[in-house]
């Protein structure tokens, strides 16, 4: 036999047993696609696998590397030859059937033959998994203590006294005075300390170091900060510890502002009104146990009058109690100096046991004697009622999930399942124990099993949203599609917890996806049909999908703007709205959307040369089997409407504005020559100068009815708001058109109303027009009825005339400009059709609103509301 091949055999055994009886994980992986030709007891225990992964690949030996860098690596060793060590590496395997997380120490070694090239890589490894965690304990721990420190307010200071060096943390440099990067020696620490306190100080500290004394450090005084020159009370507290020859070898402390203190008998008296209006039971007593103080909700819970007297706190209890209290409760206290938990407490007046979450603990004096204890008690009877309750819930929830049409699940952070609902069960057939974990793969058709596992892989490694699609064979044999989704929970330190998640059955919906496709694929036939014949319309013509975006505009519409089709469609033509009607806009558009109603409306547009134009836009959905699949609309250019309006609105307010100065003049030289003809005995002459007079007056009120229309449709309309009470104001108005009729009776039918906050002459003017309607279209009744009265938050006055009504189908119309009823009898009732308009903008503009009841032929009652405000928050 050949020696060198002997010895070679013989190498080979010598390195095999090496690596079994390793006591690391060890193993070797050959060739580029690093198939495992040998592991070790260590490491095998490490992946959670037996001897079969011998011969796989690294990748088919372990799946759940798919998604972690190890695999790239392994392939840089082996085509560099460089080798590759890490240390306190995060690994994640499949260990018990989960996934979990480890940190290793490992080295990728390159072996190499006697040509340089790299035939294998060797793998060794170390778990420090533990030393990592501990050292992160350890990180957190110390964390944990400074931010103690920190949220208490105390800084620390280390004096050693053999080179006087003082440490600080940077609170403590703030409270005596230092700047963050200051070296501060012994010699310094005084520089800072208020100049009536630092001989104090100094004496303090020569004491603490004194061998012959007990070490310790407690002096208060006052610091003034080198940068804010701001003065603080400090308490500091500290000690000295010595050597064997009496040397003071370091001195440590904390320092604390107490500048809060020097408030603190104010403090003790909120403290005070503090416990004795809280809702927790608060007691004192002497040490033997006589209360000397119980607060007003202590008294209340325990049936006890307020004057009443406090008895022995044994009393407090139920009878079955009271060995516990002196076997258990009395023997901590007096111990520790403090117990707490659940106890029975016993109502004085009707004996209810009611259960407390109770603390006592002992209170001494400065010299440590015992002074009696204080107690505090949460009455649980609601918290258990509660608890109570929610159990009933969750149980109630358990109900509604087991009954959802749709498989509920959730998972915990390594990835397993926890829960399924019934639906999943009744799905696959899987009881709960085969769902958790894993075994919810095993329900997934072995098609699509795989890609399902890996995107849940993915997703839980990179802790997103999980959803997936896959086809599962119910349990009655008929295959389903689902899709599954998951989404990530955190804690409330933003911690990742897991999934909620769910898995529904789409495959009626897939079926009806793929018919509505074949049906949009028909529609877009007959929309590009439809674009055809729109590109030679003049108006603008637009489709919207469903979800309400922008998807076609004819020619004109692109001729319109001057921009090409993508710089429209979408929601950017909401830009080319004009920025004032957008919002607007977008909420009439939303509306239609949501109710599938007529859109209309009017708002400007910016066209190719950037200015805007006033449209009117309406559109309606198209439905197909009663399901809507397209909006179709148009936008029509009003802008030259808008500007006849404007026009018009300018020549009313021009024209009434001329018209009313010499009108005024012509009343003034009217009643003039009507005195003069008084006087010379001209009576019937008079009368008819009278009569033009009453004419002018006519006039003048309708001048002052187009000005007040021009002011509202201009936004100029002004108020003087004032508080006035309703009811005189209602009062003088109807006793002043009293005088104006002699036929009717204006009867005043008032309620309390109160105060109300407004333009007092404007309230005025619509009650005017309202009784001078109301008693012009009642000319055959005597009596027009003026009501007040409070309702919640509104007052309301209303008048009501049993004259000629107003048919129903003109009531809504009643309100609008120049309009007037039709009929037989409209010209028998002179007027321009503005009061009513007036009258309801100027209540709207005070924040209320006018309505109008009637019957034709029986009469009609007009009213108006206004809202009350307080008077407190209108003065303000």
């Amino acid at each position: 036999m050949d020696h060198n091949y002997l010895n070679s055999l013989a190498n080979e055994n010598i390195f095999r047993t090496l690596v079994e009886e390793s006591p690391s994980p060890v193993g070797l992986y050959v060739g580029p696609h690093q198939v495992i030709r040998l592991v070790n007891k260590a490491i095998l225990k490490v992946w959670g696998k037996d001897t079969s992964v011998v011969g796989k690949t690294f990748l088919e030996a372990l799946p759940e590397m798919h998604d972690q860098p190890f695999l790239g690596i392994l392939k840089n060793v082996y085509t560099t030859g460089i080798p590759y060590e890490a240390v306190a590496e995060k690994v994640k395997l499949f260990v018990d059937g989960r996934l979990q997380t480890y940190y290793f120490n490992f080295n990728y070694q390159p072996l190499k033959d006697e040509n340089g090239n790299v035939w294998g890589i060797l793998n060794t490894a170390t778990d420090v998994t533990e030393l990592v965690l501990t050292r992160q304990k350890l990180s957190e721990t110390e964390e944990r203590i400074q931010f103690a420190l920190d949220s208490a307010g105390f800084g620390t200071w280390d004096l050693n006294p053999q080179s006087n060096i003082v440490r600080w943390d940077d609170r403590c440099k703030q409270l005596f005075g230092f700047s963050k990067n200051d070296e501060i020696a012994y010699v310094d620490v005084l520089k800072h300390i208020h100049p009536d306190d630092r001989s104090s100080v100094d004496e303090a500290v020569q004491q603490a170091i004194d061998p012959n004394g007990d070490g310790q450090y407690n002096t208060e005084f006052r610091t003034v900060g080198a940068d804010d020159k701001k003065i603080r009370w400090l308490r500091c507290k500290g000690k000295a510890y010595f050597d064997g020859q009496g040397n003071c070898i370091r001195f440590a402390g904390t320092a604390l502002d107490i500048g809060n203190e020097l408030n603190e008998r104010d403090e003790q008296k909120r403290l005070i009104s503090l416990i004795d209006n809280t809702s927790d039971f608060i007691s004192l007593s002497d040490p033997e146990g006589n209360v000397t103080y119980i607060n007003a909700a202590g008294k209340q819970m325990m049936g006890l009058a307020p004057d009443e007297h406090i008895p022995h706190n044994s009393q407090f209890l139920m009878p079955d109690e009271l060995d516990r209290l002196r076997s258990e409760i009395n023997t901590q206290l007096f111990d520790s100096g403090k117990w707490s938990g659940l106890v029975m407490y016993r109502n004085f007046i009707t004996g209810e046991a009611i259960p407390v979450q109770a603390t006592s603990i002992m209170i001494f004096d400065a010299y440590g004697n015992a002074r009696g204890r204080a107690s505090i008690a949460r009455d649980l009877r609601r918290e258990l009622a509660d608890k109570q309750a929610l159990v009933q819930s969750e149980q109630l929830l358990q109900n509604i999930t087991s009954a959802a049409p749709t498989a509920l699940w959730t998972a915990d952070a390594e990835g397993l399942i926890t829960y399924a609902n019934k639906t999943w069960a009744d799905w696959t057939g899987q009881s709960l124990e085969e769902t958790l974990g894993t075994g919810w793969l095993n329900a997934i058709l072995e098609d699509d099993r795989g890609r399902a596992a890996r995107k849940f892989i993915h997703d839980l490694n990179n802790q997103r949203a999980y959803e997936i699609d896959f086809r599962m064979q119910r349990e009655d044999g008929e295959i389903r599609w689902c899709i599954a989704t998951g989404n990530p929970q955190y804690d409330a330190n933003g911690v990742f917890t897991g999934y909620v998640g769910s898995c529904t059955d789409v495959t009626e919906k897939t079926k009806t996806d793929i018919a509505l496709q074949l049906k949009n694929e028909e529609l877009n036939n007959q929309i590009n049909q439809f674009a055809f014949v729109t590109d030679f319309m003049p108006a603008q013509l637009w489709t919207f999908d469903t979800g309400g975006m922008l998807d076609y505009v004819n020619r004109q519409t692109e001729h319109f703007f001057g921009l090409p089709v993508e710089d429209i469609i979408g929601n950017k033509w909401l830009q080319l709205v004009h920025p004032d009607d957008r919002e607007k806009c977008s909420a009439a558009w939303l509306q239609a959307l949501a109710t599938n109603e007529l859109f209309e409306c009017e708002f400007r547009l910016r066209d190719r040369e950037g200015e805007y134009r006033w449209h009117l836009s309406r559109a309606l959905p198209f439905a197909d089997d009663g399901v809507v699949v397209k909006w179709f609309g148009t936008n029509t250019d009003i802008d030259e409407q808008k500007q006849l309006a404007r026009q018009k609105d300018d020549f009313l307010g021009i024209a009434s504005h001329e018209l009313k100065t010499p009108v005024t003049s012509v009343k003034a030289y009217a009643q003039v020559l009507g005195a003069m003809l008084s006087q010379e005995g001209e009576e019937k002459k008079a009368a008819m100068v009278m009569k033009m007079d009453a004419q002018l007056n006519r006039l003048t009120n309708l001048i002052g009815d187009l000005l007040d229309v021009t002011k509202i449709n201009s936004g100029k309309i002004r108020f003087n708001k004032e508080w006035f009470d309703v009811n005189a104001a209602v009062q003088d108005v109807v006793q002043d058109l009293q005088h104006t009729t002699s036929r009717h009776i204006l009867v005043m039918d008032f309620a309390d109303a109160g105060e109300l906050n407004s333009d007092k002459d404007r309230i005025g003017q619509v009650l005017t027009n309202l009784i001078t309607n109301a008693i012009k279209y009642s000319p055959h009744a005597n009596r027009v009825i003026v009501g007040t009265r409070r309702e919640q938050d509104n007052v309301i006055v209303s008048v009501e005339d049993f004259g000629i009504g107003i048919p129903k189908d003109k009531l809504d119309r009643v309100f609008e400009q120049f309009y007037r009823v039709g009929g037989s009898k409209q010209h028998t009732f002179p007027g321009l059709g503005l009061g009513l308009y007036i009258s309801n903008e100027i209540i709207r503009r005070e924040g209320g609103k006018m309505w109008v009841n009637s019957e034709e032929g029986k009469g009609s009652v007009f009213c108006f509301s206004l809202p009350v405000t307080d008077k407190k928050v209108a003065d303000t």
